[in-house]
């Protein structure tokens, strides 16, 4: 890629956003040209889909090299939903993470995960 390069992990963000919007499994090429800014090769996106197969976030679909398609093993709102399950997991201190996540959300984010919270203990009675 010559001239202006992404930071570092916003090729694989970017191409699991491309994963994410298509509802049926796409070719290397067709990630490709779906990604937008400088058009890395298609060895780069090759490599990058092989890598995320590797962390269990793509699977491969289809026989043979040049039938081999891909699709995201979850949906974005699942891949953020264990992204922050981790990140809380990892933590020492989980109620001064959750204070601090909290203490970040807009207005309209706290109503939403209020009302997620109300649901979720209503659930379990």
């Amino acid at each position: 890629m010559i001239g202006r390069k992404r930071a570092p992990g916003a090729l694989e963000a970017e191409i699991m956003q491309v994963l994410w919007d298509r509802a049926e499994p796409i070719s290397a090429r067709e990630v490709q040209e779906a990604l937008t800014g400088p058009e890395p090769a298609t060895t780069t996106v090759l490599t990058v889909l092989d890598r995320l197969h590797k962390k269990g976030l793509v699977r491969r679909c289809g026989e043979g090299p040049r039938k081999v398609r891909f699709t995201a093993t979850q949906s974005g709102e699942e891949q953020a939903s264990t992204t922050m399950l981790s990140a809380l997991g990892g933590a020492t201190d989980r109620e001064a993470v959750l204070l601090k996540f909290a203490g970040n959300l807009q207005p309209d984010d706290v109503d939403v995960l209020r009302r997620a919270l109300e649901a979720n203990t209503r659930q379990r009675g």
